[in-house]
């Protein structure tokens, strides 16, 4: 068998929110310095996340590069449709080139090898898998030769689907050895590693901490680092293929810290991990480091049942401004349908040592699980009302609430398949991926209702908590304290070279190129003019009404402009005692946002809805049911899907 010549490898990324963020694509990094370091040194770097070129542009390019190997890095569900339409028109331009696919929409394995232009599916970490496939293509003949090549999906020459065994796991010390270079060369490092100044995690969520305001500080830059990777928990709405976690050893973690503290002026980072701290062994080592360097620093993930009031101590003496921490809900039924392994009382605790110690947070909530209730929904919104009742600092505008959005390889999604809200076939699976493609959590139109109430009634929910918050800190510190919170909250304040005033709302897909990549004549490499402004769309705050030297604007003004949620913002009081007519705001914001027809047939089935209650129809309470989706998916008859093919089902299950 004729050993061919290393291939010509591109790898490229899929557009993920509308748009960039500024966390680094580890995955496609990591993957292309292990291609490197195996000596697969033609192996080039196309951010499509980052760059937002036109499609047609996409298309030049990958043609003009000609890759041996195209590896997609798809590393949300919500990225089906650009993928199978990139696939598709590169196979048509380029029938040649081997297309292989990594990131959590694999799990949808079977789809993609049937329906789109990709050939192989990375199952395992893609450092391994990836160096495996590149050296089996260069003796492969056929689909078969790649049956040794670990953590690998794809149909065989019989068309079969194949799924062959996980690679091992990489050891902790080589997770994310990265070589930061790849991005340098291409002038898109500093897009990543923002300067403090222009940096919305550090206006937005790091507070009033004297600290981040020393002048040796100035001109400090930050960066998201992760000291992790995996999770100790199995919820049932997350999909992962890491089995456990592992923790990249203190010594190597600070060894990489110190290279961008001298490359890149790092005085700020942004850790995010998704389970910080929960070696506490290693949380002990790594805080007195991390100290040392006089680092300011926030954690993205931690479980409350980590936190302790002696640790957050402990982490702010080390330079820790923020913990947030995934609580999601304040039922305790709705914790034990999600299987987050914690208690509600840990939420309630974690919160008060954050408020008490300063230490800022986000609450991060999500609603319309199978069995969210009209009970649950209250036990949440007194959770959010004790969070604005421990301190008048605390801001209300910090929660984050998103809808339960099924995604595969998730008991979530495996119970939607088993009562027909996502069809059984492939093509209905497919009309589903295509349906959430380039949507968030928070769409009203794509997620699935897993509860026994109408979508009007989830959609209000979600006001009722927002509602809550802003109503118990009015009442526990009073009107002067809250518009002092709300006029200077990042979330209404211009950023960076943004016109003072404006409105403008910036949600294209490919709405604005690498925003901070300059080089010599003002334009990023793609030619367009680069922007200073940097997004943040946890807080939306491009959605926002921007105002003018902090006043108020009129309710007139904000109803003219259609700016509803501001309105709430700004005028909590009216909304309280509305409150009782907040389905009427939900039908009006369902128009906005969804269309005529769309908030038509959410009206309609909220009507039926109330009229059966009106006749005393009963309905059926479900929470008992879902105690444990796990459970109920293995244990209910009516789950077993037989059209399923058995190569699918450890995607389906996760890991």
């Amino acid at each position: 068998m004729d050993k061919k010549k290393n291939p010509k490898i591109l790898i490229v990324t899929t557009p993920i929110r509308p748009i960039p963020t500024n966390f680094p694509p580890y995955g496609s990094l990591s993957v292309m310095t292990a291609l490197k370091k195996a000596g697969f040194n033609d192996t080039t770097f196309f951010n499509i996340d980052l760059l937002r070129p036109k499609y047609s542009e996409v298309i030049k390019y990958i043609k003009e590069t000609k890759p041996d190997i195209l590896g997609i890095s798809a590393v949300v569900s919500t990225a089906y449709d650009f993928t199978k339409k990139l696939s598709i028109d590169i196979k048509r331009f380029l029938p040649g080139t081997t297309i292989i696919l990594g990131g959590n929409l694999g799990a949808s394995a079977e789809i993609l090898l049937k329906k789109t232009g990709v050939d192989f599916i990375c199952t395992g970490e893609g450092e391994i898998t990836s160096v495996s496939f590149a050296r089996a293509w260069m003796t492969a003949d056929c689909k078969n030769s790649y049956s040794k090549v670990q953590g690998l999906a794809f149909l065989d020459d019989e068309k079969k689907l194949v799924n062959t065994p996980y690679p091992p796991t990489v050891p902790a010390e080589e997770v994310y050895d990265i070589d930061w270079s790849i991005l340098d060369d291409l002038g898109q490092m500093e897009y990543f590693v923002v300067n403090k100044e222009f940096s919305p995690h550090v206006n937005a969520e790091l507070g009033d901490d004297p600290r981040k305001y020393q002048p040796h500080r100035d001109g400090k830059t930050i960066f998201n680092v992760v000291g992790s990777k995996g999770c100790v928990a199995r919820c049932t709405f997350c999909h992962r293929w890491d089995k456990g976690i592992r923790y990249i050893p203190v010594p190597v973690l600070m060894e990489r810290i110190d290279r961008l503290i001298q490359d890149y002026n790092l005085g700020f980072v942004d850790f995010a991990d998704e389970n910080f701290g929960s070696d506490k062994k290693w949380l002990k080592q790594l805080l007195p480091e991390l100290k040392k360097r006089d680092l300011l620093w926030m954690v993205g993930g931690m479980r409350v049942n980590t936190l302790s009031s002696e640790w957050i101590d402990q982490m702010k003496l080390a330079g820790c401004l923020l913990i947030n921490c995934g609580m999601e809900s304040g039922s305790q039924k709705m914790l034990d349908v999600m299987e987050k392994k914690t208690k509600v009382e840990q939420n309630f605790n974690a919160v008060q040592w954050m408020v008490e110690k300063e230490v800022n947070t986000v609450i991060q909530l999500i609603i319309g699980m199978p069995g969210e209730t009209p009970e649950t929904i209250e036990d949440t919104c007194k959770f959010v009302s004790f969070f604005t009742e421990q301190s008048p600092n605390v801001n209300p505008l910090s929660l984050s609430i998103n809808f339960a959005q099924a995604l595969p390889g998730t008991p979530l999604y495996e119970m939607a398949r088993s009562k027909s809200q996502i069809g059984q076939t492939l093509e209905k699976e497919e009309e589903y991926l295509i349906k959430i493609s380039d949507r968030d959590a928070r769409d009203g139109e794509t997620y699935i209702n897993f509860t026994d109430y109408p979508k009007l009634v989830l959609e209000k929910w979600h006001f009722d908590i927002q509602n809550r918050a802003r109503h118990s800190y009015l009442k526990k510190w009073g009107a002067k304290n809250y518009y002092n919170i709300i006029v200077t909250a990042p979330r209404f304040q211009p950023s960076k070279g943004e016109e003072h005033g404006s409105d403008q709302e910036d949600t294209g897909y490919y709405a604005d190129p690498a925003r901070s990549i300059k080089n010599s004549n003002g334009k990023n490499k793609w030619g367009m003019p680069a922007s200073s402004h940097v997004s943040d769309t946890i807080h939306d705050i491009n959605k926002s009404i921007k105002l003018i030297n902090n006043k108020v604007p009129s309710f007139w003004t904000l109803l003219k402009k259609r700016k509803f949620g501001d309105m709430a913002w700004f005028f909590p009081n009216y909304f309280w005692h509305a409150r009782h007519f907040l389905i009427l705001f939900a039908i009006i914001n369902s128009f906005r946002k969804f269309g005529k027809k769309y908030a038509l047939k959410m009206l309609l089935e909220y009507l039926r809805w109330k009229i059966k209650n009106i006749f005393f129809i009963s309905r059926k309470q479900s929470i008992k049911e879902y105690i444990s989706l796990r459970k109920l998916l293995r244990d209910d008859i009516t789950s077993k899907i037989l059209t399923d093919n058995p190569m699918m089902v450890k995607l389906r299950e996760g890991r």
